[in-house]
């Protein structure tokens, strides 16, 4: 007979194989709970059934299962260091990996770091040397980005890999903030730093030198502020989003609805409890502005207007057009995931027309508006955030792999809300990946074979689409926000 502290240990590890034996698992925790101490023979029948019925689940299981059971013990176990040991530990992989990357392009003809990060250090030159850096061909970024990557040129090729990766590192931290101060206790906010600390994809994004980690980190700064009522440093934070990168724009009208106090609830939760005429009165009165909504607007449009104001002082037009106006009419006739690419490719000869750009434009300005007053609270915030950058990744016009990080940053910070198994996850992410791996292949014979494969990029382009429209809608059904005592 086991000591009660083994048993309880028994019942704890094995959750999936228990679900197969629940009434002999009831019997036996019912006996070996009762007590503090328990007798050697006592629970012995309820012990030996459960054993059997345990074993005869093992044997039955499919190799599915006990793959999906081994991963989330071996989860369980990571899960118990600390946060520090594990943002360390996420350090040195993206250390090494930039060490690797540094031996492979010396190495190889396809190149481990990113063309943009050349492009960044090109720029960064321009701007040491006293000149613009949009003397560089293809540099559409804000000047900011130029300036802190200068030590480039003086102190290492690397210094701009490293800064990403720390900036990295330093996203994980704000997720667990913000989900800590969601009202998750500790364990949960473990859960979410590992997924991102440990996300493949971030890392090799990040150590390729691609910076939209900046941008990551920024809006998780903004969530946080908003989420402590910091409005006016909310808003110039999230100026400072939309300067680096223009996406975060999309964000305004959802952190505009949060800021009223008495909307404690989504629109979705309104019109469920009261006519449709009422849940539109309560939306307008939203709309109305507030005090905390003058200083988050304010703040947003002064530190925006500051900023670009400075650099098109130093830079002019050409600094407007490249890294604002540009994002707004790109067109981009290589391969990429856009269900769009075949469309600008076919007619990159002919201007583009009024009606196409509006017929572009219009599925993903509905869904942003009508995420942004479905979850415009906030409680939903972070998810607000996640779903739109899926809408605005998914529906983009050009679509490379650096846009996931838009929305891979803001995952964690909702994966406590989301009701979803661990086979269900795993699932997930393997209908995302499938679906680029799908894609890579067709690109593979157009890039580096010359094949003519252009109409299987677009049809594998489709079915990443479609895998995007799955997972979000997945995510909409499996979201459901707790309150803050059963998160612990």
């Amino acid at each position: 007979m086991e000591s009660v502290q083994k048993a309880q240990q028994r019942l704890r590890q094995y959750p999936k194989l228990l679900i197969e034996c629940s009434a002999p698992a009831a019997a036996y925790a019912t006996c070996v709970l009762a007590k503090e101490n328990v007798k050697r023979a006592e629970c012995d029948r309820e012990f030996q059934e459960l054993r059997q019925c345990l074993q005869r689940a093992a044997r039955s299981a499919s190799s599915w299962d006990l793959f999906i059971l081994y991963s989330c013990n071996i989860m369980q176990k990571m899960r118990m260091s600390s946060v520090f040991t594990h943002c360390i530990l996420g350090l040195c992989i993206r250390l090494g990996l930039i060490a690797y990357g540094e031996v492979h392009d010396s190495l190889s003809v396809v190149q481990y770091t990113d063309i943009d990060y050349r492009v960044f250090t090109d720029a960064a030159r321009h701007m040491l040397s006293g000149s613009s850096p949009y003397d560089r061909h293809t540099y559409r970024y804000t000047p900011l980005l130029a300036a802190i990557l200068t030590p480039n040129l003086f102190l290492h090729p690397a210094w701009g890999k490293f800064l990403f990766c720390v900036v990295d590192i330093c996203v994980a931290l704000l997720i667990r903030c913000l989900v800590m101060a969601k009202g998750s206790g500790p364990r949960v906010a473990t859960w979410c730093v590992m997924a991102w600390v440990y996300n493949p994809l971030a890392i090799v994004i990040a150590t390729r030198g691609n910076a939209d980690s900046i941008s990551a980190m920024v809006v998780l700064v903004t969530l946080l502020l908003l989420e402590k009522q910091y409005f006016f440093l909310a808003g110039v934070m999230h100026g400072l989003a939309i300067h680096v990168r223009l996406y975060p724009i999309a964000f305004s009208l959802a952190m505009y609805l949060s800021v009223h106090k008495n909307r404690h609830t989504s629109l979705i939760k309104q019109a469920a409890c009261s006519t449709y005429r009422n849940a539109v009165k309560q939306l307008l009165s939203d709309l109305q502005p507030t005090w905390n909504h003058v200083k988050l607007v304010l703040s947003c449009v002064v530190t925006f207007g500051s900023l670009t104001g400075v650099c098109y002082a130093a830079y002019g037009y050409c600094f407007l057009y490249e890294s604002l106006l540009y994002h707004l009419s790109r067109r981009d006739i290589r391969h990429n995931f856009s269900v769009y690419f075949y469309l600008q490719y076919l007619g990159s000869d002919a201007p583009v027309a009024l009606v196409q750009r509006i017929l572009t434009f219009m599925p993903q300005l509905i869904l942003l508006l009508c995420l942004s007053w479905s979850y415009g609270c906030r409680r939903d915030l972070p998810f607000c955030f996640l779903s739109q950058s899926i809408v605005m990744v998914a529906y983009n016009p050009v679509l490379t792999s650096q846009y996931f990080v838009w929305f891979l940053s803001l995952v964690p910070p909702s994966l406590p809300w989301l009701s979803l198994s661990c086979r269900q996850a795993v699932a997930i992410l393997a209908l995302w990946l499938a679906a680029q791996l799908a894609w890579l292949l067709p690109a593979y014979w157009l890039e580096f074979r010359g094949q003519d494969t252009f109409l299987y990029v677009w049809l594998q382009g489709i079915a990443f689409f479609c895998a995007n429209v799955a997972i979000l809608t997945r995510f909409i059904r499996a979201y459901k926000p707790l309150e803050s005592d059963k998160l612990k």
